[in-house]
């Protein structure tokens, strides 16, 4: 008799969380059509529906919601033994791909490395820069073993520890400062307003903020990385949100000011990994180094 298979599984849980075929092949690396055979196999395996179609994608049958559960129990327990023949060979070595949704410095990733580099020699970081939606998500998808997030957990099968709670602050060229000390909600959506992708977790943040001053921006600019955003800020192109500890710096080299009128937003830091990869000796070693860089 046919036997269902992790990627089978892998996939149900995608199609589940994703509610689309096609974001959900994304996440495993398989094309739509292959993800629909997936699923179909292991309802004929199974003997009931798991998903129903609807106009705007699919979603979980009372047969499949009963059983989404056990899927990701299994999945857990899969990766838990792959970690588990991992610590019987001893010595920490191998490779860890690390996401990183900031500058490395403020994640102190020269600390990181050198640290790593002392006590495990034998251990390969890759460190890949990204927004923290799509370090959750890759995270999730196994093409990324822990990473630093800008935003809260929302989900079982991963970890957070968190680092810090830095602030965030609405900045503009030097040359508004006058304008922005006594900007009304309506002279500031004025302004154009750089506004992050769907992938950040400041793109809320910042529709927060235009909610709780009322502020309508006639003009937005999409833009997630922090150097192109500062960029634009610095030149007077638009308002956006900065790190609190970088705006010292620019205020005194009278580059830019803060507009006090819309105060500090504080974010969550969490560094992030898949819980059921909790005791591979090489997450638990890379774990330990950032409890320490981090004080924790």
């Amino acid at each position: 008799m046919p036997s269902m298979e992790l990627y089978q599984l892998r996939t149900f849980v995608a199609v589940a969380e994703e509610g689309n075929f096609t974001k959900a092949g994304k996440r495993v690396h398989a094309t739509q059509p292959a993800v629909s055979s997936h699923i179909k196999s292991l309802e004929e395996e199974l003997g009931v529906l798991l998903f129903d179609r609807t106009p705007r994608g699919v979603e979980l049958t009372a047969a499949g919601s009963e059983l989404i559960g056990d899927a990701i129990e299994v999945l857990d327990a899969a990766e838990k033994l792959q970690v588990r023949a991992v610590t019987l060979q001893g010595e920490v070595s191998g490779k860890l791909a690390i996401g990183l949704c900031t500058d490395p410095q403020y994640l102190n990733v020269s600390g990181l490395l050198e640290h790593i580099g002392e006590r495990f020699p034998k251990l390969n970081l890759k460190l890949v820069q990204s927004p923290s939606g799509v370090i959750l998500n890759e995270l999730r998808a196994k093409n990324l073993d822990a990473g630093f997030i800008f935003s809260g957990n929302p989900y079982r099968d991963v970890t957070a520890l968190r680092l810090a709670e830095p602030g965030y602050v609405i900045m503009g060229a030097a040359r508004w400062q006058q304008k922005l000390e006594r900007a009304t909600p309506d002279e500031l959506a004025e302004f154009t307003w750089v506004m992050p992708t769907t992938h950040c977790p400041f793109r809320e943040l910042q529709l927060n903020i235009f909610k709780e001053f009322s502020i309508s921006p006639a003009q937005t600019i999409g833009a997630d990385s922090e150097q192109v955003i500062r960029q634009l800020v610095v030149d007077g192109k638009a308002l956006s949100l900065v790190r609190e500890d970088e705006a010292p710096e620019l205020v005194a080299s009278g580059r830019a000011v803060v507009c006090p009128s819309l105060g500090r937003h504080p974010v969550e830091l969490n560094f992030v990994y898949r819980t059921a990869q909790a005791e591979d000796p090489a997450l638990r070693a890379l774990t330990d180094v950032v409890r320490q860089l981090w004080s924790l």
